[in-house]
């Protein structure tokens, strides 16, 4: 490829994928008046589609061959940009937006357009050379969607919402129904219908049909028009709209130019509704202000921020929404009348979440505007929490009905229904799956190969969306009928049941195969450069590892090499933590903190005791080191001593934390050791 394509490549990049979108709606939307703007802006001498039309191999069974093969190139430098084949999709898009009536094509005759845009003649290309790209369409949603909202939100659609005469072109088509000028509109439609008071968002054919009700089909483009008339597209149509209005944060422009978008999310957390921000991007920065006395304050070194200065999540909160803008940063969330909770592996806490996770607990809380779509969704698709907790919880917003757990373990019937109900609660989709691929697994020497699993710990497959009965699941070319219940459910299907034998493994589904490999063990020759251990002193190991220098090399303690060294005289301690709680801490005398997971339950429970009353409790252990054990249930803290000791929070560990932590907790006990705990944390937050 020369520097022509390169930089057509990296142009479209920055202009439709770039870090700019983070949380927004992105169309790949390109006509011949956008592609001159480009052209022109950013000072390319080829047209896009003569730059696209030289690298075709005309005359063969594959025009695209090295198209792909160069995308392939760039992956193997970078397997997490953008896929390098954004000119040649362009062109596609082009051709959809030419799609209309003329003198010598029916508005439908798409390849032929196509054709003659990269080669000049319209019969030079034809639809039975066209599957490569639909391929590519698919490729560029699964990156996308893998970037989780970073490079914007996808709006690409499954194949499975594809009309079946439209299954290879629809994906270009869908980019070519909203262009940037109908973009700018509905800014202006959505103010204006929420200014009315109108409870926001509205569902996607709600708002197509105020936009006929209304009459102003005539504001918006040709490609728009004819998308409303077509029976096949305008669901496709309603939900590209509900996903805009659902994310508009109030702005003029939907998504802003060159401005970072900050997500405010909300997150349950000892028995309290409070608001938790989101920053996807490269850079993160350890404070923030906003206008308002707005403060986000990073949480140690991931992606989410305290956030301080605003009203607390509430009713009103919730249903208005809420904006707030800094140097080049906004930070937004849209108005909700439906808010749902999932478990939050960074946090762990609950914390909103942009769609239902089939198989998962959740937690949603509906407006009385959305009650009656929450209710008619879960009659129809969810496995528990269908009927309403009608406990009377300090933390739940006036007004707004409660439903805890809800799960859904059959995924297929929750796309269904979340198609049948729309609304507020339609947008709550799945994340999309365009091809077929593994996830999960306990993977062995990841560094000689990535598909190399430890026997009895194989990975899940996952299975593109498609239409049901499209394709049937085979593992090494055969079909196991142990797993047609998960394929039927459209969760996740393990592999580990199968007890496959070590050795190379296939898995096939509707014309697409990955492979991996198992093994019981795998030979690693270590590669150190340093050398990390624990240095003994007068015959005694020091209590935290450190980089051991050449002088202790010889004398430390490294791996399970206990030779000649005892431990620090400590006193060990045992402690039963309940199960049931929503949290268990320990906050150590030395500023350390710990999070207590409980164990996962052995098998033969269920068989020998299955009349054991509930709650069971698990162990934890305590070996030279003093603290309080934390347990909170039911929004309220209760805490016991462990070789307490007398708090120096400023001595180790995550002080912040800790401090965070003990005074969420101060309740937890009239222990006059723990009001020193307490006491120590307050004079941290000072």
């Amino acid at each position: 490829m020369d520097h022509s394509y390169q930089a057509w490549q990296e142009v479209l990049a920055e202009e439709f994928f770039g870090r700019q979108h983070v949380g927004h709606p992105t169309l790949f939307y390109i006509d011949d008046e956008v592609e001159q703007e480009l052209r022109h802006g950013h000072g390319m001498e080829e047209p896009l589609a003569q730059c696209v039309g030289r690298f075709l191999r005309l005359g063969t069974e594959e025009p695209y061959r090295a198209l792909e093969d160069y995308r392939w190139r760039m992956w193997q430098q970078d397997k997490d940009g953008v896929p390098a084949f954004l000119p040649l999709l362009a062109c596609s898009v082009i051709a959809a937006s030419r799609m209309v009536n003329d003198r010598n094509h029916r508005a439908t005759a798409y390849h032929a357009r196509f054709s003659e845009l990269l080669t000049g003649d319209e019969k030079r290309l034809g639809s039975q050379q066209y599957e490569p790209i639909s391929r590519m369409w698919q490729v560029l949603a699964s990156w996308q969607h893998s970037q989780k909202g970073a490079r914007g939100l996808c709006t690409l659609p499954a194949p499975a919402d594809l009309p079946s005469n439209r299954s290879m072109i629809g994906f270009a088509q869908s980019q070519s129904l909203l262009s940037g000028a109908d973009r700018s509109f509905l800014s202006k439609l959505f103010r204006s219908l929420r200014e009315h008071g109108t409870t926001w968002p509205l569902p996607g054919e709600t708002l197509l049909a105020q936009i006929e009700i209304r009459g102003m089909e005539q504001h918006f483009s040709k490609g728009f028009r004819n998308a409303l008339q077509e029976d096949e597209f305008r669901p496709f149509l309603a939900e590209l709209i509900g996903n805009y209005a659902a994310s508009w944060d109030g702005s003029d422009a939907l998504v802003p130019t060159g401005v970072t978008r900050v997500e405010l999310l909300v997150r349950l957390d000892a028995g309290r509704l409070r608001w938790v921000a989101r920053l996807r991007s490269a850079e993160q920065k350890k404070r923030i202000e906003l206008k308002d006395g707005v403060v986000l304050d990073q949480l140690g070194d991931t992606a989410y921020y305290e956030v301080t200065g605003l009203p607390a999540p509430s009713a009103d909160t919730l249903t208005r929404g809420i904006r707030r803008d800094g140097d080049n940063l906004v930070l937004s969330r849209p108005s909700s009348s439906v808010l749902v909770l999932a478990r939050d592996d960074v946090l762990g806490v609950w914390a909103g979440t942009d769609g239902f996770r089939p198989g998962e607990a959740h937690v949603v809380l509906a407006a009385p505007s959305a009650q009656r779509d929450v209710q008619r969704l879960l009659d129809k698709a969810a496995t528990t929490g269908r009927s309403a907790d009608t406990s009377k919880l300090a933390w739940v917003p006036q007004g707004w009905s409660l439903h805890k757990p809800v799960t859904f373990d059959d995924a297929v019937t929750l796309r269904r229904a979340l198609r049948e109900v729309q609304g507020a609660v339609g947008l709550l989709q799945p994340p999309a799956q365009f091809k077929l691929r593994l996830e999960g697994g306990l993977k062995l020497a990841p560094s000689l190969d990535p598909h190399l699993y430890l026997r009895g710990g194989e990975p899940q497959v996952v299975l593109p969306d498609a239409v049901e009965g499209t394709g049937t699941l085979l593992i090494d070319g055969e079909e196991r009928p142990e797993l047609r219940k998960r394929i039927a459910a459209g969760r996740p299907v393990p592999l580990a049941v199968l007890r496959l034998e070590p050795g190379r493994h296939t898995v096939s589904y509707a014309g697409a195969e990955v492979g991996f490999a198992t093994a019981d063990q795998a030979v690693v020759e270590p590669r150190m450069t340093k050398v990390c251990g624990f240095t003994v002193v007068d015959g005694k190991a020091s209590e935290s590892p450190s980089l051991l220098v050449e002088q202790t090399l010889s004398t430390g303690i490294t791996g399970a090499d206990c030779t000649g060294a005892t431990t620090h005289d400590a006193t060990a301690a045992m402690e039963l933590c309940r199960r049931d709680a929503d949290e268990v801490l320990f906050a150590a005398a030395d500023g350390r903190l710990w999070t207590l997971e409980a164990p996962e339950q052995p098998d033969w429970w269920a068989e020998r005791l299955a009349d054991t009353p509930a709650p069971l409790r698990f162990e934890a252990d305590f070996h030279g080191i003093g603290g309080w054990l934390l347990e909170r249930r039911s929004g309220r803290w209760k805490g016991r001593p462990v070789n307490p000791g007398t708090p120096k929070p400023k001595t180790a560990g995550n002080p912040r934390a800790w401090t965070r932590a003990v005074l969420n907790a101060q309740q937890a006990s009239v222990d006059l050791s723990w009001a020193a705990y307490v006491q120590a944390a307050k004079e941290l937050d000072r």
